[in-house]
């Protein structure tokens, strides 16, 4: 059974943002090699310049809200249930259903040999200054085309099966995720500013993590707040 008395992930991490907050000026009292306080005017004014930098630039936001319009397409459009169903093989498909995933599939693999001509074609136009794949536009950009492929995908899905008829539609399922799970992105806010109070501080320097050990922590506190929602979302 489920408790409904867990505190929220978005209090946690607010709560956290406090408790660094307070160790960073019990290490400043105590001269710890490094460490920042953040409870006072200099850090004050960092944070007042710095807040809104740091949140907009984020990869996580970028990163969910672009995956969380083409995911909700896929499942609002009925493709994310109908694959569940063919994976569990609840029952056969309609003809309907046959004709649409046929379709969906079709545009997929089409999108996915545009993207490897312009990988690997003989046209230089979104490769790196050296005509590689490596470093270049097309690779950096990899996650906003896999994003764009699944949500056209789903749409040509929803058209095909009737279950998109308007634009309105299409945004109805661009939304469904931010619909569906809300809260997420306030935990996200909260997770993003305790990881600038935490990188501000100089406490990954003074517990000697390296830059990839911050960014593992940096991820793995934006996943917690969302597997939080899927659990009492099930």
């Amino acid at each position: 059974m489920k408790n409904k008395n867990i505190i929220h992930p978005a209090t946690v991490f607010f709560l956290l943002w406090w408790f660094v907050a307070v160790l960073s000026w019990i290490g400043s009292v105590y001269a710890w090699d490094g460490i920042r306080n953040i409870i006072s005017t200099e850090a004050l004014r960092w944070f007042l310049r710095y807040t809104e930098e740091k949140l907009m630039s984020s990869p996580a936001l970028y990163i969910v809200f672009l995956f969380f319009m083409s995911v909700g397409l896929f499942l609002h459009s009925g493709l994310g249930g109908l694959i569940w169903r063919m994976v569990r093989r609840e029952r056969k498909m309609s003809g309907k259903e046959k004709k649409s995933l046929v379709a969906a599939v079709m545009i997929a693999v089409a999108y996915f040999m545009v993207y490897a001509l312009l990988a690997w074609g003989p046209w230089n136009i979104v490769r790196g200054v050296t005509g590689r794949y490596v470093d270049s536009p097309l690779h950096d950009g990899a996650l906003c085309i896999l994003a764009i492929g699944i949500g056209v995908t789903s749409m040509v899905y929803g058209y095909s099966a009737d279950h998109y008829r308007s634009d309105r539609d299409v945004v109805k399922g661009m939304s469904y995720m931010f619909s569906r799970f809300p809260s997420y992105l306030v935990s996200l806010f909260f997770v993003i500013q305790f990881m600038v109070a935490f990188e501000y501080s100089g406490f990954p320097v003074c517990f000697g993590m390296t830059e990839c050990l911050v960014d593992i922590t940096y991820w793995i506190c934006c996943l917690i707040p969302l597997f939080w929602e899927f659990y009492y979302k099930s």
